[in-house]
């Protein structure tokens, strides 16, 4: 009975460590991030893409890092590529917005990919809080978090 309760005592503080472990790693892995790594494919659809190993790494961590992802969504710097990653992370949710619904005010051009209204000009992308904010509320519905 001791062996069992030391083997149970064990394997809970290694699942434990290693959900922690995961967890800095993450929080580790979304500070590298930035709207620099996100970018707009155009074809027949427009596609958005990501680029970077901290970007690719949140990929990989998958559906498990969308809570963290959501916190970040309203953030001017990293808003557009948390959404992105999630965008990429539960692609079964979304279907490619049809080439090419492109506005054009002020020299910039305004697309609108999975929701969020994105401006670009100058080959940066970026999005007004109010749109960020709004891009969160939709997250946090369609992931229940």
């Amino acid at each position: 009975m001791k062996k069992f309760i030391s083997i149970t005592s064990t394997l809970f503080f290694l699942s434990f460590n290693l959900s922690f472990a995961q967890k800095k790693n993450l929080d580790s892995l979304i500070q590298n991030i930035n709207n620099k790594d996100a970018y707009i494919v155009l074809v027949k659809t427009m596609s958005p893409r990501i680029y970077g190993d901290p970007a690719n790494s949140i990929v990989a961590i998958g559906k498990k890092a969308t809570p963290e992802l959501i916190k970040i969504l309203d953030n001017t710097n990293k808003g557009i590529i948390a959404h992105f990653i999630l965008s990429e992370i539960w692609k079964d949710k979304w279907d490619e917005e049809t080439c090419c619904d492109i506005r054009n005010f002020n020299n910039e051009e305004i697309i609108i990919i999975n929701g969020l209204e994105i401006h670009i000009k100058d080959n940066i992308l970026y999005s007004t809080i109010e749109s960020l904010e709004i891009n969160q509320q939709i997250w946090k519905k369609k992931c229940q978090v």
